[in-house]
């Protein structure tokens, strides 16, 4: 585990050295479990992220412990039952964006790589949007990630609460590191 941050850390360094990476230090992360009983939604304003547009690489970072829950109580059972977030304290994601257009208000994107929750690398391939509104660069995705994939077990009991897939919605916004 400390190799795999100490690489991510190490990746984050290599971007900010080209002339050309660009920032995010608050983006938004979201997921979206929709279960026979209750949906659950969770929210997090503390990703973060680094793009190279020249290369197309790219590093995003989730806090798994700042994700919020509209009650605490769900919360708790997330980082300690689900995603363990004292043992897997980050999600991330590196790899590389294709499809970016610079002269395009919008493009089609797609970033291949590997995604990392709850220790488990795999790799993934997602689609998604890039805007370029006056220098300011966002990126949006909407993507299904399946638990098990990932070891997150469900128990038996808890199979009608929980969805065994959950939407993820992405969106940052880039500042250039100049």
């Amino acid at each position: 585990m400390k190799r795999l941050v100490l690489l991510s850390f190490l990746l984050f360094h290599v971007l900010q050295v080209h002339c050309q990476s660009l920032r995010s230090e608050s983006g938004y992360v979201r997921f979206f479990s929709s279960a026979l009983v209750e949906d659950i939604t969770a929210t997090n304003n503390k990703a973060t992220a680094v793009f190279d547009p020249v290369s197309g690489e790219a590093v995003f970072l989730i806090p798994i412990a700042a994700f919020e829950f509209r009650k605490s109580l769900m919360k708790e059972h997330f980082n300690e039952n689900y995603l363990e977030s004292e043992k897997f304290p980050e999600a991330y994601f590196r790899g590389k964006i294709s499809g970016y257009i610079p002269e395009k208000p919008q493009s089609n994107a797609v970033a291949e790589g590997e995604l990392t929750i709850h220790g488990v690398t795999k790799p993934v391939k997602i689609q998604g949007t890039i805007t370029d509104k006056g220098g300011k660069i966002g990126m949006q995705a909407v993507f299904k990630v399946v638990l098990k994939d990932y070891n997150v077990e469900i128990p038996r009991l808890m199979f009608q609460n929980i969805a065994e897939e959950v939407e993820v919605t992405i969106k940052f916004e880039f500042k250039n590191q100049n």
